[in-house]
C-alpha cells in the first residue's frame, strides 16, 4: 500500500507541477474539454449541453452520477469531479497491485502500478475525467471474477458498463469466460448482470430520446466509426517527426503495440484477462479515427499488467521509459491545462 500511496502522489504531483509551469489555475484546468461536458451532465442532467453536432449523451453516467453526490455536499465543480476521479484511480492502483502480486509477485505488481502512474494517459485518472472511475469499477469486477464471485464481479461490470462503452468489453470478456469454464446458468446470469450498466442507460436514451441507442449515434459528432486504417497510417507516419512522436507515440503503445503484448503473454494473463484486453482493443479500433484511442486504452486493466511485466523483465531499460514516460506526462498536464487538445 505505501508503494502505491507514493507512487500516485508522486506522479499526481507531476501534473500539478505542469499546470503551474503552464501558467493555469490548476483547479479550472481540470475542467478543460471533457470536464466540461461532465459538469454540465453532474450539476443539470443530460439534455442542457450541446455544441454543434455534438451532444452530452454521448458521455456515460456513473461518473457524472458520483460527482453529483459530492456536489450535494456543496462542493463545487470541477473540484467535485477531481476528487471522485482521484480517488477511484488510487482505488484502482490497490486492486491493480492486488490482482499483479497474487498472479505474479509484489515485484511485477510494482511495475504496473509504476506504469499506470507514469503513463501520460494517467492525466486523465486526475482531471475532471472518467477514466479513474472505470478503471476502478472495471478492475473490482475483474478481482471479484478471478475469485470465482460472479454475482459481485456482474455488480461491478454494470458499474463499469455505465462509466464507458469499454463496459462492453468487459462484458462480452466475462460472459464468455464463464460460459468457456462451463460454469453454471446461474454464474453465467451473474456475469451477464455487466450488461446492466449500458442497458441502463440504453433504457435511459429511449425513454427520454425514443433511441435507445442515442449515446452511440452522438459519438458521430466526435468521430465517424468503422476502422479508419487512412487515420491509423498517419498516426504511424506522424513518428517519423519529434513532434508526431510526442503526440502520438502512446496511441501506438497502448492500442496495436498493446494487443501484441497481450497476445505474447496470454497464458500468464489467464484467458478473461487476455480475452478483456483483446476486446477492448478491438472495439477502440472499430469506433474510427483514433481520437482519445490512447485514452481509452489506458484504462483497460490487462494493458497495464501486460505493461508492468514487460518493465519488470527489464528493469534497466524500463526505468528509462518510466522517466521517459514522466515528462511526457508532465508535457501533455501542461498542454492540457493551456487548452490545448492532447487525447
Amino acid at each position: 500500500m505505501r508503494f502505491v500511496f507514493v507512487a500516485w502522489l508522486a506522479s499526481r504531483a507531476v501534473i500539478i507541477a505542469a499546470f503551474f509551469v503552464a501558467g493555469a489555475h490548476p483547479l479550472a484546468s481540470a475542467g478543460n474539454w471533457d470536464g466540461a461536458w461532465y459538469g454540465s451532465i453532474a450539476q443539470h442532467g443530460y439534455g442542457y449541453a450541446q455544441i454543434g453536432t455534438q451532444r452530452d449523451i454521448a458521455f456515460f453516467p456513473l461518473f457524472p452520477m458520483l460527482a453529483s453526490l459530492v456536489l450535494r455536499i456543496g462542493i463545487g465543480w470541477p473540484l467535485a469531479g477531481v476528487l471522485v476521479n482521484n480517488a477511484a484511480f488510487f482505488g484502482a492502483l490497490v486492486l491493480l497491485h492486488g490482482i499483479a502480486s497474487k498472479r505474479w509477485n509484489i515485484a511485477t505488481a510494482r511495475w504496473c502500478v509504476a506504469f499506470a502512474c507514469a503513463c501520460p494517459l494517467s492525466l486523465f485518472a486526475s482531471v475532471a475525467y472518467r477514466e479513474g472511475v472505470y478503471l476502478l469499477f472495471s478492475a473490482l469486477a475483474l478481482w471479484f471474477a478471478l475469485r470465482s464471485q460472479r454475482f459481485a464481479s456482474g455488480l461491478m461490470g454494470a458499474a463499469a458498463s455505465a462509466a464507458s462503452a469499454i463496459g462492453i468489453a468487459l462484458a462480452g470478456a466475462l460472459v464468455i469466460d464463464a460460459l468457456m469454464r462451463r460454469r453454471s446458468a446461474r454464474d453465467v446470469a451473474s456475469a451477464a448482470l455487466a450488461f446492466a450498466g449500458i442497458g441502463g442507460f440504453a433504457l435511459f436514451c429511449y425513454l427520454r430520446l425514443g433511441d435507445p441507442l442515442a449515446f452511440a449515434h452522438a459519438e458521430h459528432g466526435w468521430r465517424t466509426g468503422g476502422v479508419d486504417l487512412g487515420a491509423w497510417f498517419r498516426v504511424l507516419d506522424s513518428l517519423r517527426t519529434w513532434d508526431g512522436l510526442r503526440a502520438n507515440l502512446m496511441v501506438i503503445v497502448l492500442v496495436p503495440l498493446a494487443a501484441i503484448a497481450i497476445v505474447v503473454q496470454h497464458k500468464a494473463l489467464g484467458a478473461l484477462l487476455a480475452l478483456y484486453g483483446l476486446l477492448a482493443i478491438a472495439l477502440i479500433l472499430l469506433v474510427g479515427e483514433p481520437i482519445s484511442a490512447d485514452r481509452y486504452a489506458f484504462a483497460v486493466v490487462p494493458v497495464l499488467l501486460a505493461y508492468g511485466r514487460v518493465l519488470r523483465r527489464v528493469p534497466v531499460a524500463g526505468a528509462a521509459g518510466l522517466a521517459f514516460l514522466l515528462y511526457l506526462l508532465a508535457f501533455d498536464a501542461a498542454q492540457f491545462a493551456r487548452f490545448h487538445w492532447v487525447a
